[in-house]
């Protein structure tokens, strides 16, 4: 199981990339695994404005179906819409390819609370 040491982490299995005041968010590899495969996937649409934890969408897997939170406030700047026609890069490269949306942050100190990878995967026995 992967958890690259150069992004951070939120405890709800999103991973965020930072770059300057806008945060990419993905989905965790471990997230994804446990969920099983993915068959749909709804994402916020560009210029929605969220706070930390408003439901940013959905993504449906063979056997239920999980809310998408935002991890950080802020407005939706850009959203990875090759995901609604081929959600299989969300287990292909879920830490590339497979990115949801990025988000211009409203709120700075929401950063301080990411995790670190070596943080995250002790929490959740990764190492």
């Amino acid at each position: 199981m992967t958890v690259p040491t150069h992004l951070q982490y939120t405890r709800d299995h999103y991973w965020i990339r930072i770059e300057g005041n806008e945060a990419v968010v993905g989905l965790t590899e471990i997230s994804l695994l446990a969920w099983g495969m993915v068959l749909f996937i709804e994402l916020p649409e560009r210029g929605a404005v969220l706070g930390q934890g408003d439901y940013a969408g959905s993504l449906e897997t063979a056997e239920s179906e999980h809310d998408l939170l935002a991890p950080l406030s802020g407005e939706v700047i850009a959203v990875n819409m090759l995901l609604e026609r081929a959600v299989m890069m969300l287990i292909e490269s879920p830490y590339d390819k497979g990115w949801l949306f990025r988000v211009a942050c409203s709120e700075p100190s929401e950063l301080e609370q990411l995790w670190d990878a070596q943080t995250y995967a002790l929490s959740y026995s990764f190492e």
